[in-house]
This record gives structure tokens, sequence and C-alpha cells, in this order.
């Protein structure tokens, strides 16, 4: 707590701190008389062991600059002089980076916001620098502040690019085409994607020129500017690191008792997640995340989007059925290798859009674009189709296909087989085999999948009954009907978000295993056993799902937010952020995925851009119901319990043990019992959607852990408990030694 007090007094500079403020970011959790006696002892002992005029004033308090310098205080007095070099070269990393103090979440907080704000003056002076050098015509001086900027977010195609071009602005294309290799190996390594389309052109355009050149560096480092020890005594406030260059990896200290650190890669995953973000829809339910910015050029790799078929017999009872088919081809064209395709719910936000091709392709980012109407007459059907190039709008290739309507998934394979001669791919004997496995003959039982598959159903409890009988309406008609039986567990698996009734997890999990029993190939199969097993806390079994559906649909984005979720339980939220990038990569207009990359973001400590893309979700009407409570989990999570209360009261469905717990932590004890209370009466009626897990969580944040963990242990039981429990919200329970055990308990693997 020595260190940590210089540490914030360094970092406030003249202006000091109040003795209040000092208490509160230390001793948040107890009365006031015994925070300031704590205080006066800490003063002490650094006085007795320092200098006694170690401190200047009394309130404020102030650090004696004359005895105690830090690189704090000299980062921002260059940078106040306008002394930008000097300020960069004393920046020694991330402020207090790996350091920590149990038991102060608002001393957490603070180090979080000064880390940030610090970084963000630091990598502000570079990009200053390097503008400045690129003015002056002195590309070689700008790519060497252009290299210590790529080193604090090694996947931002901003820096990336800017770094290149300075690189063959100085004639060394070979060093330009080593860099730009090594971040495409970046990006892939992080997020398992491509670099950004701007990106991708200049790397074509450099290797262009390296081959003029003949002269291909390969293996040698990039120049590195001078280290140079900044003048006076070391720094005792920060504990800043130098920099590490970008073609250099080094691990961040990981302190044991603690499992979100890195906040480096928390930054580049961010950032190449921004690429990604589709701006521009015309339905208006979105825009860029900075103003003005324009859209980037189509990318280069393989990549379509299947627009809504458009329904032109006139007959609204057909809908289910075009919808269907158009579903049907974006599922069939993501099992085509090395074809990126855009999920459905991203896709089908331009139904009925009058934008143009191109529009919507660099909303969506991707070079090709298929769309078509469907006719249906009788029992045949008339499905047009074309494939356009989104560079110029040109029609790349278009087909009519008049069939008849049991025909109709021949229909699907000959339209993905001629999209994938046309983009140089192939549909192997196997893909199109997979294709046709899980499809059902009888086409009334395929008009009933259609049906229960609308994702309107899945919004309420009626709806999700309602889609419960289509499917088993279609298994009564075809009993060895797979991808029936996958949407039959997946929403009587969604029926458990409104009752714990645990013969509904019996039921969905019988209904998964019958469908990856009829088609192993089938991913949504997978998937939803994956939620199944969650759901019971099998969590080996889980993970061995979901990767077997990611392996069969890498394009999956609820794959890929359960494996987010999956990590989460784990306590590796790098992980789950990681997960929730690419689930976003894979459906960027998904207001599911912007939610589930929030919370990730939130669990990284990244609470501003999290909430940012929670303000995304929640502008679809109507709004996704997690978003509510993801906005309160991250004001939670960083101790702002006011923000909790005002944002989940009244409480929704789930909301009602963390707006207890809020009511706790406040300090508003009355209100949280008189929650408690009521959880605990609704805990006792087996028709109620509050468990064990809303009353454990709100005896929590009274302090009670006790009683926190024996009904921690009951909602195991019941069903009711969240993954949110591993969230550093709970960091308090975190270190109480019988969580440990609780976590063996579940087959947690320990960090």
């Amino acid at each position: 707590r020595r260190l940590a007090l210089l540490a914030v007094l360094a970092a406030v500079g003249e202006r000091g701190r109040s003795r209040d403020q000092l208490l509160g970011l230390f001793w948040p959790d107890v009365s006031q008389s015994k925070a300031r006696h704590s205080l006066e002892q800490l003063l002490y002992a650094i006085r007795t062991s320092l200098d006694s005029g170690a401190f200047i004033g009394v309130n404020p308090l102030r650090i004696n600059p004359a005895l105690i310098r830090s690189d704090v205080g000299d980062f921002a007095g260059a940078l106040e002089r306008g002394e930008t070099e000097a300020a960069v070269e004393i920046y020694r990393g991330p402020f207090l980076d790996g350091f920590y103090l149990n038991d102060a979440p608002e001393f957490d907080q603070w180090v979080g916001a000064e880390r940030a704000r610090i970084e963000r003056s630091y990598t502000e002076a570079l990009e200053r620098l390097a503008r400045s050098a690129e003015e002056a015509k002195n590309p070689a001086a700008a790519a060497r502040w252009l290299e210590r900027l790529v080193a604090t977010d090694a996947v931002s195609s901003k820096h990336a690019a800017n770094l290149i071009r300075a690189l063959r602005d100085a004639g060394d294309h070979g060093a330009a085409l080593q860099y730009a290799e090594r971040y495409e190996a970046i990006v892939r390594q992080e997020l398992g994607t491509s670099v950004g389309p701007a990106v991708a052109a200049l790397v074509a355009e450099v290797r262009q020129g390296a081959r003029a050149e003949s002269v291909v560096v390969r293996g040698a480092p990039l120049p590195r500017p001078p280290e140079r020890e900044p003048a006076g005594i070391p720094a005792v406030a920060s504990g800043m690191t130098a920099p590490v260059p970008a073609h250099e990896t080094i691990a961040p200290p990981r302190p044991p008792d603690k499992p979100f650190v890195a906040p480096q890669r928390r930054t580049a995953l961010y950032g190449i997640a921004a690429l990604v973000l589709a701006a521009v829809i015309g339905s208006g339910w979105w825009i860029r995340s900075r103003a003005g910015e324009k859209p980037a050029p189509v990318a280069h790799a393989p990549s379509i989007a299947v627009l809504p078929l458009a329904n032109l017999s006139g007959n609204a009872s057909d809908a289910a059925l075009v919808d269907g088919l158009s579903e049907a081809l974006i599922g069939v064209l993501a099992k085509i290798e090395r074809l990126r395709v855009v999920a459905r719910t991203s896709a089908f936000v331009f139904k009925d859009s009058k934008l143009g091709a191109r529009q919507i392709a660099d909303s969506l980012r991707v070079s090709n674009i298929l769309e078509g109407s469907v006719q249906k007459i009788g029992d045949r059907l008339r499905v047009q189709v074309r494939l356009v190039d989104a560079r110029d709008g040109s029609t790349r290739w278009s087909e009519t296909y008049d069939r008849e309507l049991k025909d109709i998934f021949l229909v699907q394979s000959d339209i993905a087989a001629a999209v994938a001669r046309e983009l140089d791919l192939r549909l192997g004997g196997a893909t199109a085999g997979a294709v046709r496995r899980g499809q059902t003959q009888n086409l009334a039982a395929y008009e009933l999948y259609l049906r229960g598959n609308d994702p309107v159903l899945a919004r309420n409890d009626t709806t999700v009954g309602l889609g419960v009988q289509y499917f088993k309406q279609a298994i009564a008609l075809d009993s060895t009907y797979a991808a029936a039986y996958a949407g039959l567990a997946r929403l009587t698996l969604a029926r458990a978000v409104w009752t714990l009734a645990p013969d509904t997890h019996a039921q969905a999990k019988e209904a998964a295993l019958r469908a990856v029993a009829l088609d192993d190939s089938l991913a949504e199969g997978h998937v939803v056993l994956g939620a199944v097993f969650m759901r019971a806390y099998d969590f080996p079994a889980a993970e061995r799902e979901l990767r077997r559906a990611v392996t069969l649909d890498p394009g999956s984005s609820r794959a890929r937010e359960l494996m987010a979720r999956f990590y989460h339980w784990a306590q590796r939220p790098a992980d789950a952020l990681a997960e929730a990038n690419r689930a976003l990569v894979n459906d960027p207009l998904s207001a599911t995925s912007h939610a589930e990359l929030a919370l990730a973001l939130c669990a990284n400590g990244e609470y501003a851009r999290g909430l940012a893309h929670l303000a995304r979700a929640e502008s679809v009407k109507p709004p996704v119901g997690r978003a509510r409570s993801y906005r309160g989990l991250c004001h939670a999570m960083q101790r702002e319990w006011l923000a909790v209360i005002a944002r989940l009261s009244p409480p929704g469905r789930l909301d009602r043990g963390y707006l207890g717990h809020a009511h706790a932590r406040a300090g508003q004890r009355k209100e949280a019992t008189a929650i408690l209370s009521d959880l605990l009466s609704r805990a006792t009626r087996t028709d109620s959607s509050s468990g064990a897990f809303d009353v454990a969580i709100v005896y929590a944040g009274l302090g009670d852990y006790d009683r926190a963990f024996d009904w921690l242990d009951r909602s195991v039981e019941d069903g009711s408990l969240s993954p949110n429990i591993m969230l550093p919200l709970f960091d308090h329970l975190h270190r109480d030694p019988r969580f440990a055990r609780f976590r063996v308990r579940l087959k947690l693997q320990t960090r």
C-alpha cells in the first residue's frame, strides 16, 4: 500500500488528493474512522522509511517533488512543455502493470482509468511524431515512431498500414514486406481471420514493389530506435517497463491471484474487431463507430453474403419457405472451404433494403453478393439468382431454376456448386454429401421445420412453445430428420430461460443427442448439445461438442458465442474476448454478437468499449434481452453500484439477484434484505424463474459468505448457477478458499 499511495500522488501531481478520496480508494468497505486511522498509519510508515519531508500539505496531500520523482510526473511534464520526443522516451510501459491490491476494488478501477489515460497520451504523442516526420518528408523517421506505435496495439490495421507505408516510402520494400507478413500472421493467430481490405491492398502493392526490386529481406529484425534511460533518479511510482517492438513477443507478468492482466492483448483484440464492425444499414439501426469514417474497400479474399431472396408468389404463407431457402443457401455455402459467409442475422438486416450491392458489401465487408427471388406456383418453384461482384456491381453469374418443389435441396446444392466454380473454389464430394445429409424428403416436414426455425419464435415463452410444436410435428412426419431434432433441442433449452424445471434440460439433451446420432456432420446439433452440457455444468463435454461444432462450421456465430461463454466459466477472459470477436467477424450486425463482445470486453477491463457495443445491441427493436443485464454487470464490475441500481430498477426476470447485490454493496441493506426475502420465497416455488443463484449473490453482497456458498451449492442442483459468478464482479468470493473447492466440484480446471 505504500507503493500504491505514492503511485496515486505521483499520478495526480501538483493537484494532490484529498484525504477523503484516498480513504475511498484504499478502504471502501470499512468505517470512515477506521479508514482514517489506517491512512495515518500508512503516512507514518512512509515518512519514517523515506524522509519526514516526503509529503507536502495536509489536505490535499501531495508528494514532495524535491525528494521523490516519478516517471509519470516526468512524462506529464514533458508533454506539458511540448517536449514530445522526450516524453515518449520517458514512457516505460503500462502504468503499474502487474501491481494489485487485495480488497481495494476502487483502487483497481482508478488504476485502470489512469493506465488507459497515460497510454492514450503516449500513443497520441507517437502519432504526432510520426505525422511530423511524414510532413517533413522523412519516412524513415516516421517508421521508427510507428514501430513503437504498433507495439501498443499489435493488431491495429491503422498502425500497421501506416508502418508498412512508411517503410515502403523509405525505399525499404523488403522490411515493409517482412512486417506485412508478420502482421498477417499476428491477425491470423489472434483471431483466426484475415487482415482488413485496406491493409490487404497495401500488402499486395508492397509485394509487387519487392518483386520489382528482387530484394526480399527475411528473418532480419526491423530497425529499432535506441533505448535510453531518462535522466534523473529512478522512477518509484509507475513500475513502467520498456515498450516491446512489434517483432518481439513477450508475455506480460501474470500474478497468481488475478485472472486478468495483459491489457495490450485486449486492446489488440478489440482493434481487429473494429475492422469488421458494419456501419451502414438501410434500416438505420447502426451507425459507424467513428464519425465521418468512409467504408473500407471490399476485401479480395473470397467472401459472400446471401441476401434474403424476394418472395414473388404474392402469398404471405410462402414467406417461411423463401426465407428458409435463403438461410439454407447460407448454410450450404458455409461448408465450402476458404469461403467466408456472412451469417443469417447480418444478411437478413437487408431484407427489402433499397441499398445497392456495393453499399451492402461495404457494410458486411464481403467481395460478393448473392441475391435473387423465388416464385412458388403450385408444386413448382422458379428460383432466379445472380452472383454480384461487389467491386463494380457487375453480374458474375446468374441462373434460373424451374424445378418441382421436391427438388428444392438439389437446387441448393446446384447453386452452391455454381458459386464455388465462379469463385475458383471447390465443392468436393464430401461437402456435397454433407449438404444432403440431415435433410428430409418430406416437404411438409421441411416447411414445418422452416416455420419452427423462425428466430422471432425465440423471443418469449409463448412463441418458443409454438416453435417447439412445429419441430415436433416435423419429426412426427419424418423421424430421421436430424435438423428438426436440433431445432427442437435448441428451443426446448430456450424454455429454460423462463423456467428452471429440470425436465427441460433432459428433453433438450435427448433431442440433441438424437440429432448428432442421425447426422454427426450437423454443426447445429453439436452447438445445441454443447449448450445442453454447459447448462448441466458438464464442462469437459461442453467444450468437446463446441469445438466439434466450430470445426464443422467455423462461421457459426452461435458456436463462437457459446465458446466465449465457456471461457467465462473457465475464467479465461482473453480467450472469451477472442471468441466473441470471431462471432462478430462472422455476424457483424448481430445484436447478440455485440452483446457477448461487450460482456467479454468488460470482463477484460475494457468498460467504455463494452458499453459502446451494448448501446448498439440495445438499439435493435425489440432490444436484445441480455443487453440490459449485461449493462448492469459492466457497471457492477466497475463498482458503480448506484448506476447498477438505476439500470436494473425495476428488475427483470433475471436481474433480481444482481439488483439485491448492488443494493447491498452500496450500503442499502434495507433494500437488499427486502429483495432477499422475496427471492427466498420465490426459490421455494417450482414455477418461479428465480433460483438459488439469485439468493447466493445477494448474500454475497451482504457479506454473509457462509450462506452465499451454501446457496451456490444449491444453485448447481436447481440449475440456476450462472457463468457470471466467474466475472471479476465476484472477486471477493473468488478469494475465499471455498471457491476453489467449488470450481473443483464443477470440474473446471484451475487457472
